[in-house]
This record gives C-alpha cells, sequence and structure tokens, in this order.
C-alpha cells in the first residue's frame, strides 16, 4: 500500500481533497470553507491509516516551496490595494481597524486567562484576516517545535466564518431595515468598487510606465515580484532585533512584502494582480494549502478534543471584542451600531464572503428593484472595503507583530 503513494498519487489525492472542498464551499455559498473538507479529509486517513502523514510535506510539497509562495503572495498582495478606494472609505477602515484593537485586547488578556496564552494569540491572526495571517501562525508553530498549535491556528481560519457570517448578516438586515425605514437612502448612485472600469486616481505616484504586451509574459511578470519580494526580505533581515530567539525583527518580513508590494504597485513596477495575470496564483495557493494535511500530521484525536473548546470560546470572544471596539468607534464616526459590527465581522469572512452575505440580505429584502440597488450601494462598499482593510492588510501587520510573541 505505502507504494502506491507516489508522488503522483499524493498530489492526485490532495488535489481531488480540495476540489470536493471547493465544490461544498460553492453549493454552501462559502459557509463551509473548503479548508475544513481537507481537514476532515486527511484527519480521518491519517488516524486510520489510510492516509501515510508522510503523502503531502515528503512528497511533491517540499516545505521550501511554500516558503517561497508567502513571499510572492504577499508582494502580489500588495499590487491589489487601491489607495484611493481606502482613503474615500476611511471612516469604515478605521472602524475595521478599531475593532482589531478589540480582538488584541481580548486574545491578551482574558482568552489568554481561560485558554492559554498560546490557544489565545495562534487565534488571534487568524480571526483577523484569514488564510496567509494563519499560515504565518503556522510556520512559527512548527519552527518552535509545537505543530499542534499550528493545527489549531488552521482550524480557526476554517471555522471562523460560522461566526463572521451569521453575525454580519443579521447587522446587515438591521442596517438595511434602519435605512429604508428612516429614508437615509438618498441619492446613492451606483459604486464603481466592483467595477473593472478604471477610476482616475487621486494619488499617482507612478514612475513606471506599461510594458509592451508581448512582454508581460509569466517569467517576467513573476520576475518583479520576486525581485520586491527579495529586496523586501533584505530590508527586513537589516532590522533583526540582536540576540532574539526565535528571531524577531522590527520590521517584520511578512509586513515588508506586504509595504513593499504596495508601494512597487502604486510606482507601476509591479503588474496589478499579477500572479493571477501570469497564470500562476492558483498554484501558489495550492502549495500553501498543502500546509493544511501538514498541520494535522501529528494531531491526535485527545488533541483534537482539547483544540475544541479554545476554538470555540476564542472565536467567540474574539468576535465580541471587535464587536465591542467597532461599535464605539462607529459611534464616534457617525455608523450605526449595526453597520459598525457589519464592518468588523469583515476580518472573519473576506472576500468573496463579504460580498455573498451583502447580497444575500439585499436579494431577501422586500423592496423595489430600485430601494435594493440603493441598498446595496450603501452597503456593499463598506463591507468590501471592511474585509479589504483587515484580511489584506491589518491581519499580515497583526500576524507580523503576534507571531513572535507567542512561543
Amino acid at each position: 500500500m505505502e507504494n502506491l503513494w507516489t508522488p503522483l498519487f499524493s498530489l492526485m489525492i490532495f488535489l481531488a481533497v480540495f476540489s470536493v472542498g471547493d465544490v461544498v464551499s460553492y453549493k454552501t455559498k462559502g459557509l463551509i470553507s473548503g479548508v475544513i473538507i481537507a481537514a476532515v479529509v486527511y484527519i480521518a486517513g491519517y488516524w486510520t491509516g489510510l492516509i501515510p502523514t508522510t503523502s503531502v510535506g515528503s512528497t511533491f510539497m517540499p516545505q521550501i516551496l511554500t516558503a517561497v509562495m508567502i513571499p510572492l503572495l504577499l508582494v502580489n498582495l500588495g499590487t491589489a490595494i487601491n489607495i484611493d478606494q481606502l482613503l474615500s472609505e476611511w471612516k469604515t477602515v478605521v472602524v475595521a481597524l478599531v475593532g482589531l484593537v478589540g480582538l488584541g485586547i481580548i486574545s491578551f488578556t482574558l482568552s489568554s486567562a481561560l485558554f492559554g496564552k498560546e490557544y489565545a494569540l495562534c487565534a488571534s491572526s487568524p480571526i483577523a484576516g484569514g488564510t496567509i495571517a494563519a499560515i504565518i501562525t503556522q510556520e512559527a508553530a512548527v519552527a518552535a517545535g509545537k505543530p499542534a498549535f499550528g493545527a489549531f491556528a488552521m482550524l480557526v481560519v476554517s471555522f471562523q466564518m460560522f461566526i463572521g457570517m451569521p453575525v454580519s448578516s443579521f447587522m446587515l438586515k438591521k442596517e438595511a431595515d434602519r435605512l429604508m425605514l428612516n429614508n437615509l437612502l438618498g441619492n446613492a448612485g451606483p459604486s464603481d468598487i466592483t467595477s473593472d472600469k478604471p477610476v482616475q486616481k487621486k494619488i499617482n505616484i507612478r514612475i513606471f510606465g506599461d510594458l509592451p504586451a508581448q512582454y508581460n509574459t509569466t517569467a517576467i511578470i513573476t520576475v518583479r515580484i520576486a525581485i520586491i519580494a527579495v529586496i523586501a526580505y533584505l530590508v527586513a533581515g537589516l532590522t533583526v532585533i540582536p540576540g532574539s530567539h526565535p528571531t524577531n525583527y522590527i520590521l517584520n518580513p511578512n509586513i515588508a512584502y506586504l509595504l513593499f508590494g504596495i508601494v512597487f504597485g502604486e510606482l507601476g513596477f509591479l503588474v496589478k494582480d499579477g500572479l493571477q495575470k501570469a497564470g500562476i496564483y492558483g498554484f501558489t495557493m495550492l502549495c500553501l494549502y498543502s500546509l493544511t494535511p501538514n498541520s494535522f500530521t501529528s494531531v491526535t484525536p485527545a488533541d483534537l478534543m482539547d483544540m475544541l473548546i479554545p476554538l470555540a470560546g476564542t472565536l467567540i470572544f474574539g468576535a465580541v471584542g471587535i464587536a465591542i471596539f467597532a461599535a464605539i468607534c462607529g459611534k464616534f464616526l457617525g455608523y450605526s451600531i449595526y453597520m459598525s459590527i457589519a464592518i468588523g465581522m469583515c476580518a472573519l469572512m473576506g472576500y468573496p464572503g463579504t460580498q455573498i452575505v451583502t447580497d444575500d440580505v439585499v436579494n431577501a429584502l422586500n423592496a423595489s428593484s430600485e430601494e435594493k440597488a440603493a441598498v446595496s450601494n450603501v452597503l456593499l462598499p463598506k463591507m468590501l472595503v471592511g474585509g479589504f482593510a483587515t484580511v489584506t492588510i491589518a491581519s499580515v501587520v497583526f500576524a507580523g507583530i503576534v507571531t513572535p510573541l507567542i512561543f
């Protein structure tokens, strides 16, 4: 049986598992993450002996591959950030970020006291954002010789949507009713935040011109991303805190990758969403997803049972911390409590969850098509920007700050 698990066969099983996960995620409108399906299948396979624990990490997905992909993905992520959109919805950005302050305070205090520092802080980065933040935590756990906590981080990112989507849906329904009842829709015009049409930039620091179309090849696009990733890594290396063990930085490399991606994207050196246009984005994400099965190789049934209470507890308390601080901040900025909490919950969903839950709420309204469009034009930009600010930017920064403090 062991001879069956060649690299090719292992890859086939891995892709089949995540394919099923993609189907389930689509059918449930993102409520059940494909990562959950993968976790269940691989945990069951490892425990029953049907799947060797070496089938992923030691065969077709060596760790060095994931170490390369994270920098590329983070730099690429930076190019997707639209500074003008963030500035136009600056109140939304502030509410979302202050919500994460609440998460941090709860994680370092109440959650740490109830569930232990390692569980509380390992949960905080995934709650603040999504997969990449969880993977940063997972890698730190493996490096510290505590892979079970890496598995815990992946479980958190898999289950956080079960809190984020229902709470957001309830709050958005309340906000939509409030807007229509009090005639607060005004002249809300169509939003261009999801439009493919180019928007005239208010901030323009572009100094690099576009390359001719024939030079926008996979290699040329990707080498630019790699160059910036290397520069960011070298700059971060200059900020190593002497004597720190494990190595800690003033400017964490993961934060540097994101920041340099933003800057060089605005300068025009990097192509916006370059990995997607190079045709390798899906492959890089598959490389990262390979960390999910690896996270569970050393997890026993007893370990998993021990994780259930911290999993539920850290998610609930984290969401409460986000909601309280987002609501308080929103009050000062003129947002309703409903809108503020919904924005805070964007951290537990990200895109496309933010759009799915907004569209579902709007479509369920007992209103005319014009009213639904007007409600959507108020709610959707805030939800998209809220998710963008937390999942894309803040979660990476949050993980870069918190992760070195865990172990």
